[in-house]
């Protein structure tokens, strides 16, 4: 008897396929994925929770007498990892069997691994671009000198981060160090993965620097300069434990003036701490501010009021000050800068500790009467169903990835420029 070699297509394709696309990832193989692992299935819905960790203040006591003293709060909180669109490809193809028996799996098989790789990436680069709260270098001036890296460094080694900080550099950044840059080929292997050849170099000021395509530009909206919060937000760590975002209202502005996805915004009167001992950070003799990145478009309203949402908590708890991200309350009338240009397109950089977001994917089902498989590899599932119209004769493959972000720690990742 013949073989059928249409038989368990779909299962052949995807063990092609998922190596392939693992070698593919960049960006996507700098977060945390490990965290999410196994916490999604198809009754999870669109979000699931995950356990923040826990943080205890340190006293200092000349005989260890704790009875004038409060205890560390044990207080639960989560971060949401939200489930994103779908990503599909659906290739009709009239010769699947001819290539199976010509072993031309890559033929098939690549244009959509780089569509799939490129469309996640872009997706990931756009929520991290929304969700990273800190900014190194001035909005809009380019990256041209080592230094500039190396700032992005600091400033996590100065918030008390301890984990590894990776940089992603728009592909121009990187042109911009090209006369300063050493050791760019890491090894002599002549087939490397995506990740190896986007790297810069190894280690930087303690940064992992890399060149990525998928990075995300925005468009600011008609509003910038200083304007003033309208009203005093709550900012304990209860009311923002479990989304690290807090809601405010802003005045000053003109009426029907926009604030963009993206846009950074500053709070001078009140500065950063670092995460671990609760310090002040102190840059050339000078506190560093709070800063955090709107998540959605808004607009003013007739009386030049704007609501927005930033992603970055600005906590400050006198009854829990072990979770205090700055030194002060952010309270009604502190001036407010919107950085940037009014109505300029820009394309930051961004940088991040590994544990700042979260990425899985969802397990999928197989579909029911037609040749499906799923498959698992390195963390990630990927589906691929093979179906034919018995009207034409074509056979069609359909492939799908559904993934999950989190933001875990939004003052852990930032946009990065030029000083």
């Amino acid at each position: 008897m013949a073989n059928n070699l249409n038989s368990n297509v779909s299962a052949k394709l995807l063990r092609k396929f998922a190596p392939g696309f693992m070698s593919d990832l960049v960006l996507c193989k700098t977060v945390d994925s490990n965290l999410l692992a196994g916490e999604y299935d198809v009754a999870s819905g669109d979000q699931v929770s995950v356990k923040r960790p826990h943080q205890y203040q340190a006293i200092e006591t000349s005989d260890g007498d704790l009875s004038g003293d409060l205890p560390s709060n044990i207080i639960s909180a989560q971060a949401t990892a939200t489930v994103q669109p779908m990503i599909s490809v659906w290739i009709k193809w009239s010769q699947i069997e001819e290539a199976l028996k010509s072993d031309q799996w890559d033929k098939i098989t690549n244009p959509a691994r780089d569509t799939m790789v490129t469309r996640l990436e872009k997706n990931l680069a756009a929520y991290m671009l929304k969700n990273a709260a800190l900014t190194s270098g001035t909005i809009g001036t380019a990256i041209d000198a080592w230094s500039d890296v190396a700032s992005m460094g600091t400033y996590m080694s100065d918030l008390g981060c301890t984990s590894q900080v990776c940089a992603a550099l728009d592909p121009w950044s990187v042109q911009g160090l090209a006369d300063a840059q050493k050791g760019i080929a890491s090894g002599d292997a002549l087939v490397k993965s995506a990740w190896e050849r986007a790297q810069i170099s190894g280690n930087f000021g303690n940064v992992m620097p890399y060149t990525s395509n998928a990075l995300s530009a925005h468009t600011m909206g008609t509003a910038s300069g200083a304007v003033a919060l309208a009203a005093s937000p709550t900012v304990t760590y209860t009311a923002l434990k479990d989304t690290y975002n807090v809601a405010l209202s802003i005045d000053g502005l003109g009426a029907g003036e926009t604030i963009t996805a993206g846009t950074q915004l500053e709070f001078p009167a009140t500065l950063m701490l670092n995460q671990q001992s609760k310090e002040q950070l102190v840059k050339n003799g000078a506190g560093i501010p709070f800063t955090g990145t709107v998540l959605a478009d808004a607009t003013a309203d007739g009386a030049g009021v704007i609501a927005v949402t930033i992603s970055g908590a600005p906590i400050f708890d006198a009854t829990n000050p072990q979770y205090n991200v700055v030194n002060r309350a952010i309270v009604d009338n502190d001036v407010v800068n919107i950085l940037g240009t009014a109505s300029t397109v820009y394309k930051p950089s961004l940088f991040y500790a590994k544990d700042a977001f979260g990425l899985t994917t969802v397990k999928l089902p197989k579909l029911n009467g037609w040749d499906s498989s799923v498959f698992s590899h390195e963390g990630f599932s990927l589906r691929a169903t093979q179906s034919s119209d018995p009207t034409t004769g074509v056979q069609a493959m359909r492939l799908d990835l559904l993934p999950a972000f989190c933001t875990f720690q939004p003052h852990l990742a930032g946009q990065g420029a030029g000083y």
